[in-house]
């Protein structure tokens, strides 16, 4: 596997953890959450700036990001409860 969708697995895996949707953490990060699904994907990459505000934003460390994926078999989606 690529850095690029270590990256993105890993990068989802956070997301999933800290129960953010995708819309929730583009927009914490500025971005359209189309670009955010092609992270996710390995698609794209992202520069510095970007990667330490998604670390801050998720509690993790950059490192974290690059490590092998910690679970492949996320669901494709998660549903938030309209008091989030």
């Amino acid at each position: 596997m690529s850095l690029r969708h270590n990256f993105g697995k890993n990068m989802k895996y956070y997301r999933f953890q800290n129960n953010f949707t995708q819309e929730k953490l583009a927009e914490k990060l500025n971005i359209s959450t189309t670009y955010l699904s092609e992270l996710e994907r390995g698609m794209h990459s992202m520069d510095f700036d970007k990667i330490e505000k998604l670390c801050t934003s998720l509690n993790i460390e950059p490192f974290q990001l690059f490590l092998q994926p910690k679970d492949l078999n996320l669901p494709k989606r998660i549903y938030m409860n309209k008091s989030n």
